[in-house]
């Protein structure tokens, strides 16, 4: 997962959304999927620092995945009320780029560019223009979350793929017993409440902290485990 921050978006704010007596902290989970090529939901969380459910909601519209996730943070951060700080989580690797790389050259040029001699909006442009409508009101930290498959070989893998063959009519396939796993120790509700606070915890604390420091900073498995 890496973490992007905004900082050209303080550059016009009126007032400090970075003071901690003054606003609150969230945790903002931006989400999109297409059902066709130009139409999908958008969806979007938000919880408190403490882990409080504020806030979800979910539409469809016409959109690309781009444009639907830019939906998704659009009313997210317009749903809260009053200048906070915000960790945005996305897996929508344009956006966070955007808000990163392209935004404050948007900005300066008013969300517009020369093309073939014409100057037009830039893409979604309607959308941009909350978002950074919203960055002069909240600080934000922009993390891209992504994940990738390594472990194929896995039993959970090789399950799937009896699944499939069966579900293409391949038939006399022989389903053995799962072998037993590692002995875990029973974990009750607060130590499972415990470690997803800690993760929390850990994101709105990346977001808080100075650039140089979260740069140096490491997510062990330490973490997790609650205390």
């Amino acid at each position: 997962m890496n973490a992007l921050s905004t900082p050209e978006a303080t550059d016009h704010r009126s007032d400090d959304p970075g003071s901690p007596t003054t606003c609150s902290e969230y945790l903002l989970v931006c989400q999109a999927r297409c059902s066709e090529i130009n139409r999908g939901t958008w969806q979007f969380s938000l919880e408190a620092s403490d882990g409080e459910l504020v806030l979800e909601a979910t539409d469809e519209e016409v959109g690309d995945l781009n444009r639907l996730t830019l939906l998704a943070a659009v009313r997210g951060l317009e749903s809260i009320e009053g200048a906070s700080r915000v960790t945005l989580l996305s897996t929508n690797r344009y956006m966070i780029r955007s808000l990163s790389d392209s935004l404050p050259r948007w900005r300066s040029n008013n969300f517009v560019w020369e093309h073939f001699g014409r100057r037009i909006d830039v893409q979604h442009a309607d959308l941009w223009r909350r978002v950074d409508r919203a960055l002069s009101i909240h600080r934000v930290e922009a993390c891209l979350v992504s994940s990738k498959l390594v472990s194929t070989d896995s039993p959970v893998a090789a399950a799937t793929a009896r699944t499939i063959q069966t579900d293409r009519g391949t038939s006399n396939l022989r389903f053995d017993a799962g072998h037993a796993g590692p002995n875990r120790p029973a974990s009750s509700a607060a130590s499972k409440s415990g470690s997803k606070d800690q993760l929390r915890q850990w994101l709105l604390g990346t977001a808080a902290a100075p650039e140089s420091q979260t740069a140096r900073r490491r997510f062990t498995a330490a973490d997790l485990r609650a205390s």
